[in-house]
């Protein structure tokens, strides 16, 4: 990818715990703040994202795919999405957004928000407002990105492999330190599938 595309990137990820008692209403209070602010918001289950890198690939491919005409969806939020999930089918890809089971729950989430107009745009917009106000709206208990990052070993890692689809043999030959790489891949392959 050539640099230029580096700089146009203009998006930040919040990471960390959120009480959702109605599914709906979260995803509504974030839709009125990209609305607000002419940005796209997408909300992750932060338990399938093998950490930061994981989003940043996704967007980024998201992005290019609907600049060159080769998205599957319209929405470069459900575009971000297919893209972390690897899937070509919305069905299966919003298995990796916010839980509709999540209720009364806590629940870790990695929100990105993303500034796909700055490239249209003279400058980039500053998400720093934006991201206050997400915090604020949804009242998120705020955790290091870092937090993101794959363990492994635990209850993540056997939830990434499950959602990917990375057998034991498959890890064992690429090796245990790779599975965010295997993830990374599974990415990657969507555009080849489309």
């Amino acid at each position: 990818m050539p640099d230029s595309e580096e700089q146009e990137l203009n998006c930040k990820i919040i990471v960390g715990k959120v009480s959702i008692s109605n599914v709906d209403d979260f995803l509504s209070s974030l839709k009125n703040i990209a609305h607000k602010y002419a940005v796209i918001i997408q909300a992750m289950d932060a338990e399938l994202i093998a950490g930061e890198e994981h989003i940043i690939s996704a967007v980024k491919k998201a992005m290019r795919a609907m600049e060159r005409k080769r998205n599957i969806t319209s929405d470069l939020g459900l575009e971000i999405l297919l893209y972390a999930a690897g899937r070509r089918q919305i069905e299966n890809a919003l298995a990796m957004g916010v839980s509709l089971s999540a209720r009364e729950t806590e629940e870790r989430v990695a929100i990105v928000i993303v500034d796909a107009f700055s490239a249209r745009a003279q400058r980039e917009k500053d998400l720093g407002m934006v991201v206050e106000e997400v915090k604020r709206e949804i009242g998120i208990q705020e955790e290091p990105i870092s937090e993101l990052e794959l363990e492994y070993e635990g209850k993540k890692k056997d939830k990434i492999m499950k959602f990917f689809d990375i057998t034991e043999v498959e890890l064992k030959v690429a090796g245990e330190l790779k599975l965010k790489m295997l993830v990374l891949e599974r990415v990657a392959m969507l555009d080849v599938l489309k």
